[in-house]
């Protein structure tokens, strides 16, 4: 009796092992599917063939785009509340955010400057050299998305820093909104620092 006893209640655990597992692996089945989002490009690109040999102005090096820490995670960042943030787990950027706003920043630049050398390698002696720090970067539960930091030119001559600040209406919800809404306030930091720059030259 002991014996039949034993059997039945392994062959139960058995069966409980068997149907949990079944029932795990239906539930990772059903995890949200990743979402990858690109910052798109929102000037009209200028080629940048011939501007090696033009050389009509001073090269405009891209030194380089810093992020905070916490914006060089791969999934796309939103503030939760006074102090709390989080990076999404299934939003995430298609490539180093880090890569991406340095590749638009050399995109719009060329467009704005279409007589000047944008690139991100130094390929004339004594160019300006811009860096770009961005501290803030996301959306944020109160339906506004920021972007803050500061930049600086430098060359031979002189060292301007200039910070910036953009608060921008997120008009729809979700992440894809949040993207096209961060691209376009990126956009008019672009066209504010062209501006400026403008008036350096």
């Amino acid at each position: 009796m002991k014996k039949l006893i034993s059997k039945l209640a392994f062959f139960m655990f058995a069966s409980v092992l068997i149907v949990g597992s079944g029932l795990m692996a239906g539930c990772s089945d059903s995890q949200p599917p990743k979402t990858y989002y690109q910052l798109p490009v929102l000037a009209n690109l200028i080629s940048q063939e011939g501007k090696l040999e033009a050389k009509h102005e001073r090269q405009l090096w891209i030194k380089r785009v810093n992020l905070s820490d916490y914006l060089a995670a791969p999934g796309i960042v939103y503030q939760t509340g006074e102090v709390s943030y989080i990076s999404a787990s299934n939003h995430l950027w298609a490539g180093p955010l880090q890569q991406q706003l340095q590749q638009v920043l050399i995109s719009e630049l060329s467009a704005a400057f279409p007589h000047r050398l944008v690139s991100q390698q130094e390929l004339e002696k004594d160019a300006d050299a811009l860096d770009i720090t961005i501290t803030a970067f996301h959306g944020r539960y109160d339906g506004q998305v920021l972007i803050e930091g500061y930049w600086l030119l430098s060359n031979p001559d002189r060292v301007i820093r200039r910070p910036f600040s953009l608060k921008l209406k997120q008009e729809k919800d979700g992440y894809a909104e949040l993207v096209l809404t961060l691209a376009k306030g990126y956009s008019q930091l672009i066209k504010s620092i062209a501006s400026q720059l403008s008036l350096q030259r």
